[in-house]
């Protein structure tokens, strides 16, 4: 047995895989003792939550009881203040009511006592209140009504109406009784339906007959309460009357299941304090009670032990779901040390066999500061000194062709300029001084726009203008036969385009096909449009058109032609491809003999302000 446990051991040592090694030696420390706590502390931890829960729902019943105590101490005094008032004390007292009510200041007493009863109904919690008298009294008020002097409002009702009622017949054997809470039960139908569900009925003898003030108010006020301290789902809360009556409850079904004999509670919960323990059949129920005051009622909490232990199970499922997610973040954690270990060993080692076959590239795993972390950190120098060798190399060329081009930007035809002041040097000569200013405001207006602040970028508007300058200052020359449209629309003017697009294409169409027909006439069109965020620019003549042979060599910058032009065209295309990318720049598209099209593709970008 010693020996095969050293062989493991062995083998845990030396041979097992270092992932594998990480991995079960976290298993082995984070679960083993977890088990074993799990196991020993489940009773000590179910009793410790036990307890907690139910003294903190001690206290909420508590505050239930004080809630319920407030209600029927507001309702209360809604009674307690109608039966202090004089006018109702001296009405009811009166021997000769309709006499009493024949005095002068009967109908303002009157009016003042139905205005702060229904002042206080509306600011209480009372639904409705009603004082029943005997026939002489009510006979009294209603005749006073029948005269017109003032509005009967339904405070006053005839003893009679009480009879057959279960609280009549309540106050009827016990007449002593001053004050009587009435559940629904004691209720008639139409007590129920018409005034409310529930009632403290002040019971008031006067001479030889009694008088009952009785104040209703709403059943689902008491249920609200009882229902926002409802502690489980299977729990409940009920309240019970010294006549057996259950008064409300949040479960009828749990309450008929749970229900305590009215004299039996104080011996069986002998607390008011805390829970305690009561036998149900087979079941074990944690039990508390509270008096209301003002009431015989006692307020009854039930809460089965199976709803304690499930809370226990619950709480121990939290743990185990939260120390699973801590394993299990250890355990990636572990994973992670142990995949940035084998990750750099496993880097260097195919980057240096790389090396053999191209050029070492940077290493992007991290270096870190031991043995491994100094070697990656070396070879990422290594191949860090060849990038910026190479980078200085491609910045160098890039610079080279971007000075190239602007050289291109800056040069137009020197044969243009030679041409255009010998036209200018001729029409003077002849007298045409009106010819003559023309030509040198459009000249000089050309190469304004030409030289642009030294922008390279410019609107399309300038550009439009430019190439149209040009147009003009070519027509001065060939006799008008150049007919130049533009079709452009306004949104697209305040655009910005790298300058001098237009114009190396324009001259190209001219002298390459316009003046090779023989009528050396034609025209000349520049359309443009948007499609999505693209630009969009046509520039078609109707010369006589471009070989198919040329048109393919065109773009590519090995024409044979020694103009120079297709140089500038191609020097456009790529000036287009450098500033925006390979997708951008020139089309051709041409038939021979019939017309030429070039298309100009660039991103729709606004002209910024600080480039005009």
């Amino acid at each position: 047995m010693k020996r095969f446990f050293y062989k493991i051991y062995d083998y845990y040592l030396f041979h097992l895989k270092l992932r594998s090694k990480f991995m079960l030696s976290h298993l082995l420390i984070a679960i083993v003792p977890t088990i074993f706590i799990t196991v020993f502390s489940y009773s000590q931890l179910l009793t410790i939550t036990t307890n907690n829960t139910l003294k903190s729902l001690a206290a909420i019943s508590t505050q239930t009881q004080t809630a319920l105590g407030n209600t029927i101490s507001q309702i209360e005094t809604v009674a307690s203040s109608i039966e202090s008032q004089d006018f109702f004390i001296s009405y009811i007292y009166s021997d000769s009511p309709a006499d009493y009510t024949r005095s002068p200041s009967f109908l303002t007493s009157l009016n003042d006592f139905y205005t702060m009863v229904s002042s206080l109904t509306n600011s209480s919690k009372a639904s409705t209140v009603k004082i029943y008298v005997d026939n002489a009294h009510y006979n009294a008020l209603q005749a006073y009504s029948e005269e017109g002097l003032f509005e009967q409002k339904g405070l006053f009702e005839p003893l009679a109406k009480t009879y057959g009622t279960y609280w009549h017949g309540i106050l009827t054997l016990n007449p002593d009784q001053p004050t009587l809470v009435c559940p629904s039960k004691y209720l008639s139908p139409y007590e129920i339906s018409n005034y409310g569900d529930l009632a403290i009925i002040h019971n008031i003898k006067v001479n030889d007959y009694y008088v009952h003030l009785v104040v209703y108010f709403d059943q689902r006020i008491i249920d609200s309460i009882l229902k926002q301290d409802l502690p489980f789902t299977e729990s409940v809360i009920y309240i019970l009357n010294e006549r057996e009556e259950l008064v409300s409850t949040t479960s009828t079904r749990l309450s008929g299941t749970y229900l305590l004999k009215y004299s039996r509670v104080p011996s069986l919960i002998n607390t008011t304090t805390k829970f305690v323990t009561v036998k149900f059949a087979n079941s074990s129920v944690y039990c508390n009670y509270k008096t209301i005051p003002g009431t015989d009622w006692y307020m009854i909490t039930t809460i089965p032990a199976s709803s304690m232990s499930e809370q226990g199970d619950a709480l121990l499922y939290k743990f185990l779901f939260f120390y699973l997610a801590i394993l299990i973040l250890g355990i990636i954690l572990a994973l992670n040390l142990n995949h940035s270990i084998i990750k750099r060993i496993s880097s260097v080692i195919s980057q240096m066999q790389g090396v053999r076959f191209g050029i070492p590239t940077h290493l992007d795993t991290k270096g870190g500061t031991d043995e491994v972390g100094e070697l990656i950190e070396t070879y990422n120098y290594m191949s860090d000194q060849l990038d910026q060798l190479m980078l200085q190399k491609e910045q160098s060329a890039r610079e080279l062709r971007l000075s190239e081009f602007k050289a291109l930007q800056a040069q137009i035809n020197p044969h243009f300029l030679y041409n255009t002041l010998d036209m200018i040097n001729w029409m003077a000569r002849t007298g045409k001084a009106t010819e003559v200013s023309l030509a040198v405001q459009r000249l000089s207006k050309f190469y304004r726009l030409t030289l642009s602040k030294g922008n390279n970028i410019v609107s399309i508007r300038d550009e439009l203008e430019h190439v149209s300058l040009y147009v003009q200052l070519q027509n001065m020359r060939y006799e008008n036969k150049i007919h130049f449209f533009i079709d452009v629309p306004d949104d697209l003017l305040d655009f910005e385009i790298p300058k001098l697009v237009f114009q190396p294409i324009v001259e190209n169409a001219i002298f390459h096909g316009i003046l090779g027909k023989a009528s050396k006439e034609g025209n000349i069109v520049i359309m443009g449009w948007l499609e999505d965020d693209i630009m969009v620019f046509t520039i078609s003549d109707d010369g006589v058109g471009i070989p198919s042979e040329a048109l393919q060599t065109i773009l590519l910058g090995n024409s044979t032609k020694e103009t120079g032009n297709n140089i500038a065209i191609y020097n456009t295309h790529k000036r287009l491809q450098v500033f925006f990318g390979e997708e951008y720049g020139l089309s051709y598209r041409s038939t021979l003999g019939v017309e030429t099209e070039v298309q100009v593709r660039i991103p729709a970008k606004p002209l910024q302000e600080d480039m005009e």
